[in-house]
């Protein structure tokens, strides 16, 4: 479910939790047949991060210190991902990430919402390992779920434990196909 920001696909916000839509900048997390990543370059990772909400302008960096701040990234995304589903979640790496970005966050001026990320490349990461961090401290971690659809995996809050689909009209509906072919399917 990509859409087009700035020139660049980004993945459609599904999740209904900020913190969780960095999981969802990569398809077939669940082993479908082809994975999908929309994170390919310091640009996609800036711009993700405003199109998602975490911050309210574009974050630039020079093309080393992009890539190294991309790699960090993705390295974070995966264990934080596993953290989530009760994957092997590399805990010590996710604190590590937490010790080092997550110091000398204050709330801005106007509102307790309102994070300074600072102004450096590493603005984005430091708005996603604050946002994960917060979801992994409290009690609506255990209201994460993965998509059941095939070849997705996509996170999403599910306080009520009823939600099985990212998207309804699209994992949902496949599913619905593929058992519909299924039961149809002349025997051999």
């Amino acid at each position: 479910m990509p859409v087009m920001v700035d020139g660049l696909r980004m993945p459609a916000i599904v999740a209904g939790d900020v913190a969780l839509e960095i999981c969802n900048t990569r398809a077939a997390w669940s082993g479908g047949e082809e994975t999908h990543e929309y994170l390919h370059s310091y640009q996609h990772v800036a711009v993700w991060a405003r199109h998602a909400g975490l911050l309210p302008d574009l974050a630039t960096a020079d093309a080393a210190e992009g890539e190294r701040v991309l790699d960090r990234v993705l390295e974070f995304r995966r264990a934080y991902y596993l953290a989530l589903t009760d994957g092997d979640a590399d805990w010590a790496l996710l604190s590590r990430y937490v010790r080092d970005y997550g110091p000398g966050l204050h709330a801005g001026t106007d509102s307790v919402a309102d994070w300074d990320y600072g102004d450096d490349a590493e603005r984005p990461l430091r708005a996603i390992v604050h946002r994960a961090a917060q979801l992994l401290a409290s009690p609506h971690s255990h209201e994460v779920r993965a998509c059941a659809g095939i070849g997705c995996g996509w996170l999403f809050h599910d306080p009520r434990g009823r939600r099985r689909w990212c998207v309804m009209a699209v994992c949902g509906n496949r599913a619905k196909a593929a058992r519909h072919a299924a039961a149809h399917r002349p025997s051999a």
